[in-house]
């Protein structure tokens, strides 16, 4: 019983690397080619607003006799609309987004240096300062460099994200893989 499931859990870590592996290669990809990447992402993105706006409004319809129906329904019908605005112009879309991206990291930024100050006197407050002013400082450069940079840097930074999500997905099951070699080496002696 305990070999079929230490084979189910190696066979489980071998899809896991080859995805880890995959995901580093697009990457890769995607840094080399940071414009054809940043294109791939609006569009990706566009489509994910059409298609999550078509779901609030099916969702909204379903549900017209609970209260806020008139909301969901609007809320679905402008991310409809973004979809499409989106999706009609992509290189619009690609300013936007990071105009976003940039906003939303410099928020993100702010907030974080604000928790980890509330928190100071805690063991480790001060990675999440440093986390905080580091996404402050990049929100800024990202806004200072706009629009200039919106060519690129979602691509690049999509690149960036599936580098490290694929060295995570190596790392993981190659630590796991090396536990189980000890553990049946350590069985058999």
């Amino acid at each position: 019983m305990q070999t079929r499931i230490v084979n189910q859990v190696r066979r489980s870590l071998s899809w896991m690397m080859g995805l880890g592996i995959l995901m580093i290669l697009l990457g890769i990809a995607a840094i080399i080619e940071p414009f054809i990447a940043t294109l791939a992402v609006a569009r990706l993105l566009s489509w994910f607003f059409l298609l999550a706006g078509l779901v609030r409004v099916v969702y909204a319809l379903q549900s017209r006799q609970q209260r806020g129906f008139w909301l969901r329904l609007l809320v679905g019908i402008l991310y409809i609309v973004t979809g499409i605005l989106l999706l009609s112009n992509i290189f619009g879309a690609q300013l936007t987004l990071t105009l976003a991206l940039g906003w939303a990291i410099l928020i993100q930024g702010i907030v974080e240096v604000i928790a980890a100050l509330s928190m100071r006197p805690a063991p480790n407050w001060g990675w999440m300062l440093l986390s905080g002013i580091v996404a402050v400082v990049l929100g800024i450069l990202i806004l200072y460099r706009w629009p200039s940079n919106a060519f690129w840097l979602l691509g690049v930074f999509t690149g960036i994200s599936f580098i490290l999500a694929g060295g995570w997905m190596l790392m993981i099951p190659w630590a796991i893989r090396n536990q189980l070699s000890n553990d049946a080496t350590r069985d058999r002696v």
